[in-house]
């Protein structure tokens, strides 16, 4: 692999091919450095158990904005409030688009969760452009227990430029949060060390203001502030006794950079040769030299010399070492007219509804676009934060959490270029994304990838790798080809990459040698189970979303419906009938009785094949089961107490009981739990009593009878025990056969079409229709005349309802429209 810097000043540094490998010892193969942003629209932000979440996703050029072709798997996953690995999806990208849905089942627990997105290409540069989204879970049953955090304030002063500087005015940003990342509203002081009072402060509802100083020479600061009753005293940074500040001012579309030193280090300054750099997403987008008049200079940079979004202005010595750095943000100079119109302002229940969406360029011409569309009961789902242009051009950059994000790109808000420079001169001043890249080492380890991959290993019965060896791999219904060679290399190991495979597939791979003779053990790699990992990419773009109770309960309601309504029209309901079955049951050590407790049954269908193992499986289809993040342990609550299962497999009870130590009792359980979810085909959770313990050994269980193992006198615990009952295919745990292997994977994620009642045609339903989401477009597109109409039905709720429209130009500018109507 080659190792290298990035070298954010040099433009034809972008250019430089770079030898790769990915990560399974593929190829070397050729590829040029780019950078890649992802962003997911869903349909809301906040859902209940049982719901239905809908995305889109528009992979971009993250230096110029436009929609890139350059990958085409895109890795979406679902990450629980314990930072586990709940659900994961491979998405099929076309041109940089995509879309899916995730449905969740109904025993999701309440809470905060995290919706995350990446491709393999983006994996080389850590967790600079994975994009993540909070995603919020409610149900009227209570949420899981929390450790709550302990409050503490936080307040920080970030100079303009980076330093404060002796004889210099500058001007200095404020930062105010509490340890959940909340602003504080905060009044103070500044006072020299001398007792003078020099500047006062205030910050505004999301925790930033601002101040002017004039820093004197042998002076230190401190600012005094007080939040709620307490008073706080803290230092501000030390000025430099001697330096340069670099100031930003702009006025229409130009930008004025003044340049400034103290009187007293005017001589220093006076013959040297400064520059002034820009760069915009890493490459440099404009440089000027100049020399110092007195002990200040301006650079005058028209705004359309810069592309839209984050640019950082940097300042060098003589030297080309960096001084001063500031971060603005450009509003993009090529102007688009987006407008959403509805047909009516004011609808009735079932109306139609038409939405029209019109995209031209300032001189009136029509823009071709991709875009997707929700519409949403306003009533019950809070507006989101943030939405693609604030993300594309304003989190994805800074990587932290920016409260409120979709206010400093809301037309309506006069004070929005004042409250993004005041949040670039806080948050920007200490994370800026392509400052982060240029100060790690690059190790390009991943490839872009253009389909899936199949990999594996052929070994001999002692587990001794044999290279050399010719694989087949039969794919039917793969779309761009049935049969596929590879052979294996020096360390056994095979690759095929590219593969088109959608949905559930049925793979056989066969090994030979020269002679066409079976060779070997062959194994085959689970797909997608290199994933990043969880904890290392943990981002927070958007604060979670709050209910009521009331709000709460009439989400969950109207979800249920829904999902009622999605139903065939002819519904059979069954009266639950229970059947009491007390006769004990016996497993090695001791009698179990059922006690009236319902089962839960989980029948594996071919699309949970996307759970990597059972136990991720049984984790997140079960309403009981947890695991334990540190240990992987599956464990249920009972009695306050958690509670290791037991195991029946195919109607045989597993080999171990309660008195094994537990290396034996994970080593057997993690035999089961460890395997693919394809193996199995019903897993049922017994919740039982369990009685005596039985002073048999596993050796002597079987063979004594029931009547002998209820006799024994020797006392034990009496309560809850869980039964895992595994009904498993009959290759489960099948010897591979030489040369050849079957396997069941799980292509590309297949999405499902948003459920659409159509009532012209259906005037005589008269079922209950209270549909959350009322509807969700991901396909529009403005590609004739820059118009799109979209057409969908109200539902029965008499509410507000909000239309939400995200979507990115072809020329790479992302737009959003939000409109709302009434229903009575």
């Amino acid at each position: 692999m080659k190792k290298f810097r990035l070298l954010l000043a040099c433009a034809v540094w972008l250019l430089t091919v770079l030898s790769c490998y990915a990560q399974n010892n593929t190829p070397k193969k050729e590829v040029k450095l780019f950078f890649e942003n992802v962003y997911l629209h869903t349909d809301r932000q906040i859902y209940t158990p049982g719901d239905d979440l809908w995305y889109k996703a528009y992979l971009t050029n993250a230096q110029d904005g436009r929609l890139i072709g350059t990958s085409k798997n895109l890795y979406v996953e679902l990450i629980g409030p314990a930072n586990q690995m709940l659900f994961h999806e491979i998405i099929a990208l076309n041109n940089g688009l995509g879309k899916g849905d995730l449905k969740m089942p109904d025993s999701i627990r309440a809470g905060n969760y995290r919706l995350r997105a990446y491709t393999n290409w983006m994996r080389n540069f850590g967790d600079n452009f994975i994009f993540e989204k909070n995603i919020t879970v409610v149900s009227v049953k209570p949420a899981a227990a929390s450790n709550t955090i302990a409050k503490e304030e936080v307040v920080r002063f970030f100079p303009e430029g980076g330093s404060l500087v002796a004889g210099v005015s500058s001007l200095v940003a404020v930062k105010a949060e509490a340890s959940a990342k909340k602003g504080l509203t905060v009044k103070g002081a500044i006072f020299s060390s001398s007792g003078d009072t020099v500047a006062n402060f205030a910050t505004d509802t999301l925790g930033m203001g601002m101040f002017t100083l004039l820093p004197l020479a042998g002076q230190t600061y401190k600012a005094k502030y007080t939040i709620g009753r307490k008073v706080t005293t803290t230092d501000l940074p030390a000025p430099l006794s001697s330096g340069l500040a670099l100031k930003m001012l702009k006025k229409d579309t130009t930008l004025y950079a003044v340049i400034s030193c103290s009187e007293q280090a005017a001589a220093q300054y006076a013959n040297q040769t400064l520059t002034l750099k820009a760069r915009s997403y890493g490459k440099l987008t404009f440089q000027q030299t100049l020399q110092l008049k007195g002990n200040t200079a301006a650079v005058i940079i028209p705004a359309s010399q810069l592309p839209g979004g984050i640019c950082s202005l940097t300042l060098y010595d003589a030297q080309q070492k960096p001084n001063c750095e500031r971060l603005i943000y450009n509003e993009h100079f090529a102007k688009i007219n987006l407008k959403l119109n509805l047909n009516k302002s004011t609808y009735t229940t079932r109306e139609q509804v038409v939405a029209n969406v019109l995209l031209t360029d300032n001189k009136g011409q029509s823009l071709g676009s991709n875009f997707s569309m929700s519409a949403v009961d306003a009533g019950l789902v809070a507006p989101e934060e943030g939405n693609i242009t604030s993300y594309l051009l304003l989190q994805s950059e800074l990587k932290g959490d920016i409260a409120y994000a979709a206010r400093y790109f809301d037309t309506t808000n006069v004070q929005r270029f004042k409250q993004l420079d005041l949040l670039l001169l806080t948050q920007g001043w200490r994370d800026f994304v392509w400052k982060r890249l240029a100060d790690t080492a690059l190790r390009i380890a991943y490839i872009p990838e253009q389909g899936l991959s199949i990999s594996g290993k052929v070994q001999d019965k002692k587990n001794i790798a044999l290279p050399g060896a010719n694989i087949t791999l039969i794919a039917a219904k793969a779309t761009n080809g049935r049969l596929f060679s590879a052979q294996t290399d020096a360390t056994g190991k095979y690759y095929f990459d590219n593969l088109q495979l959608y949905g559930p597939q049925s793979l056989r791979l066969n090994s030979k040698d020269a002679k066409g003779k079976a060779l070997g053990i062959i194994t085959l790699d689970s797909l997608n189970t290199n994933r990043p990992s969880v904890e290392n990419y943990q981002l927070d773009n958007g604060t979670p979303v709050k209910l009521s109770p009331a709000g709460t309960a009439a989400l969950v309601k109207q979800v249920t419906q829904a999902k009622q309504r999605s139903l065939s029209d002819t519904l059979i309901r069954l009266k639950e009938v229970q059947v009491k079955n007390n006769n004990p049951l016996v497993l090695r050590d001791r009698a179990v009785t059922s006690f009236g407790y319902k089962d839960e049954v989980l029948k594996v269908k071919p699309e949970d094949y996307r759970y990597n193992t059972l136990r991720d499986y049984i984790q997140f289809a079960s309403t009981q089961a947890r695991v334990d993040a540190e240990n992987n342990r599956l464990f249920f609550m009972a009695d306050g107490k958690q509670l290791t299962p037991r195991f029946v497999i195919n109607n045989r009870d597993a080999l171990f009981t309660d008195a094994d130590p537990a290396e034996v009792t994970s080593m057997i359980s993690n035999s089961y739990l460890d395997l693919p979810v394809s193996s199995v085909d019903q897993v049922v959770i017994k919740k039982l009593i369990a009685g005596q313990s039985l002073m048999v050994t596993p050796d002597s269980a079987a063979d004594a009878s029931p009547r002998e193992r209820f006799n024994s006198k020797n006392p034990s615990a009496i309560g809850p025990v869980f039964v895992i009952y595994l009904t498993l295919k009959p290759d489960a745990f099948k010897k591979p056969e030489p040369g050849a292997i079957q396997a069941e994977v799980n292509g590309y994620y297949e999405a499902r079409d948003f459920y659409k009642p159509m009532y012209n045609q259906t005037k005589n339903d008269t079922r209950t229709d209270s549909r959350a989401t009322l509807h969700w477009e991901p396909n529009g597109s403005t590609v004739q005349n820059g118009r799109s109409a979209i057409s969908y039905y109200n539902s029965d709720s008499k509410t507000t309802v909000r239309v939400v429209v995200q979507g990115i130009t072809n020329t790479g500018v992302p737009f959003t429209a939000v409109k709302t109507y009434s229903v009575k």
